[in-house]
C-alpha cells in the first residue's frame, strides 16, 4: 500500500510522470495542460505555479491500473473493474479501525489565524463560468453530531480568499445533513480538509457507507493495515497522519454562498453551502499539493466512479428489497447519460399489467439512501432474457418490443437533484419509464433467433493444437 510519495516516486520510476518546469498559471492554463497530459495517460508535476509556494501534482490514478496499482494490486494485470469493486466490497466487509498517533510530519509547520494564507497553495480555475478556484481532491473531515462518528469525504472546495473557503455539500451527501444537524445546534462546526492522502484514502472517502460507519475504516481495509490518525491542533477531530496539508476550519451558517463547477457529465453542477473559516493549516516542509481536474474527465470520473458505484448497490438493493417481482437490476449512472440515474430491471413477466406497475413503485419508493425519483431519470423493464448490463440490448428491447404508446410512460413535474441543469423552475422534471417487454399475445412471433448449445462451446476445443 503506497502513500502519495512512495507510489509518486514509482510513476517516477517508470517515466509515468510529466515535470512541468516552466511557469504555468494556476487560472486555467495549468488546467489546459493537465487536460492534455491526461489525454497522453501522463502523471504531473508542476513545480512553478504562478503566485504558489508548493509544487501540483495529480494524474496518479486516471486509468484503472494506476490506481489498482497505488493500491498495492500491481501484479493483477488486467486490473479490471470486477477486481476493484470486489477489493471495495471486501474492505467494507471487513473494516480495520484507525489508529491514533501522537504526531507526523503533517505537522512540521503549522500556521495559525493571519498566518494562514491560502493563496500559497497551487489551486487551478479550470473552467471559464466556475465561480473561482476550487481544491478537487481534498478528503473533507467531521463528526455526526448524531452518532459521534467522524464522517469523511470528498468535497469540492471553493477558495473565496486567504482565509475563507466554501466546502461544498451535494443535497444527498452525508455532509449535507450534518450541516443542517450542527447549524440546528447553535454551536459552532469544526472541519478539517486532508490535501494529499493515500489512494486508499481518497477511494474510502468517496464510497457511500452508512452513517454510523466511518471510511477510515475502509481505508484501513484497503490498506491492509490500521490507518494512522493525528488530532488536530483546534478540535477533536482526528485526520490521516501521512497527509500532505490539513486545513482547519470552523463552519459559519449565518453565511451560504452558491457556486458552481464543470462536472463528470459535462456541465456545470451548482451548489451552496456555508462559508468555513480556515483558522489552522499545517503542512510537512516540503509539501505536495493533489489536484484532480474536474469536469468530464479520466481521473475525475474514475474516483467519482466510486461514489457511483455506491449509489448503484443502493438503489439496486432498494428495488429488489421493495418490488419482489424484480429479478435482477442494474443502475447505470456515467457521464454518457448525463447526471441522472437510469435503472433497468428484468422481469419473468405472467401479466401485462406489472411492468407499469413496477414503474410506478419504482418512483415513489421511500426509504432508500438515495431516493429513487430524485436521481432516476427513466426506468426501463425487459424480459429476463436481455441482458440488462449492455446496453445495446436494452435498447434492441426497447425498439422491438414497445409498439404500443401505453408503453411510454411520463411521469412530469417530479423533484431532481441539483445536479439536473436542465429541470425547470424548483427544480422539477419529467420522468420516463419504458415497458420494454414482450406482450404476452405476441410472445410467439417476437422470440430471438439462437443456437441450441451456443452458449456450452468453447473455441478452443475446436482449434487445432500447434
Amino acid at each position: 500500500m503506497h502513500e502519495l510519495r512512495s507510489y509518486l516516486q514509482i510513476l517516477k520510476d517508470q517515466d509515468q510522470v510529466e515535470h512541468i518546469s516552466a511557469e504555468v498559471d494556476p487560472q486555467y492554463e495549468m488546467a489546459g495542460v493537465m487536460a492534455l497530459l491526461e489525454k497522453d495517460g501522463r502523471a504531473f508535476h508542476f513545480s512553478n505555479v504562478k503566485g504558489a509556494k508548493f509544487p501540483a501534482v495529480g494524474g496518479f490514478c486516471n486509468t484503472l491500473e494506476r490506481l489498482g496499482a497505488a493500491l498495492g494490486f500491481a501484479d493483477v494485470k488486467p486490473f479490471t473493474a470486477d477486481n476493484f469493486y470486489q477489493m471495495l466490497d471486501g474492505a467494507k466487509a471487513g473494516p480495520i479501525p484507525p489508529k491514533e498517533v501522537a504526531t507526523s510530519p503533517v505537522k512540521d509547520v503549522i500556521k495559525n489565524g493571519a498566518a494562514v494564507d491560502l493563496s500559497d497553495l497551487p489551486v487551478p480555475s479550470f473552467f471559464e463560468l466556475d465561480t473561482g478556484p476550487f481544491i478537487t481532491a481534498a478528503v473533507g473531515i467531521s463528526r455526526d453530531p448524531e452518532t459521534g462518528v467522524q464522517n469523511v469525504g470528498v468535497y469540492r472546495t471553493l477558495i473565496l480568499d486567504k482565509h475563507r473557503i466554501v466546502i461544498n455539500a451535494s443535497s444527498l451527501s452525508d455532509l449535507r445533513r450534518i450541516y443542517r444537524h450542527w447549524e440546528a445546534t447553535g454551536e459552532p462546526m469544526p472541519v478539517a480538509l486532508a490535501i494529499g492522502v493515500p489512494q486508499a484514502v481518497l477511494v474510502a472517502a468517496a464510497s457511500k457507507l452508512p452513517p454510523n460507519q466511518c471510511e477510515f475504516d475502509v481505508a484501513g481495509a484497503l490498506m491492509g493495515a490500521p490507518l494512522d490518525l493525528v488530532r488536530c491542533e483546534n478540535s477533536d477531530l482526528l485526520v490521516p497522519a501521512s497527509a500532505e496539508f490539513i486545513l482547519e476550519a470552523t463552519v459559519d451558517f449565518s453565511d451560504w454562498v452558491e457556486n458552481q463547477l464543470g462536472e463528470f457529465a459535462g456541465q456545470y453542477g451548482p451548489g451552496d453551502s456555508p462559508i468555513s473559516t480556515v483558522n489552522t493549516m499545517t503542512h510537512r516542509t516540503d509539501a505536495m499539493f493533489y489536484t484532480i481536474l474536474a469536469g468530464q474527465n479520466p481521473e475525475h470520473n474514475l474516483i467519482g466512479s466510486v461514489a457511483a458505484y455506491g449509489i448503484q448497490r443502493s438503489i439496486a438493493k432498494s428495488l429488489i428489497d421493495a418490488i419482489p417481482q424484480i429479478k435482477r437490476c442494474h443502475v447505470y449512472l456515467e457521464p454518457a447519460f448525463g447526471t441522472m440515474t437510469h435503472i433497468i430491471v428484468s422481469i419473468d413477466k405472467t401479466d401485462d399489467r406489472v411492468p407499469r406497475q413496477i414503474i410506478e413503485k419504482a418512483f415513489s419508493l421511500e426509504g432508500a439512501i438515495f431516493p429513487v425519483s430524485m436521481i432516476t431519470k427513466r426506468i426501463v423493464v425487459v424480459d429476463d432474457d436481455i441482458d440488462i448490463a449492455d446496453r445495446i440490448d436494452v435498447e434492441w428491447a426497447i425498439w422491438t418490443r414497445a409498439a404500443d404508446a401505453a408503453k411510454f410512460i411520463t411521469i412530469p413535474n417530479v423533484e431532481s437533484w441539483e445536479l439536473e441543469r436542465a429541470a425547470k423552475a424548483g427544480g422539477k422534471s419529467v420522468r420516463i419509464g419504458i415497458d420494454a417487454t414482450m406482450d404476452l399475445e405476441d410472445v410467439d412471433k417476437l422470440v430471438r433467433p439462437i443456437i441450441p448449445g451456443a452458449a456450452d462451446l468453447r473455441l478452443e476445443d475446436y482449434r487445432e493444437k500447434k
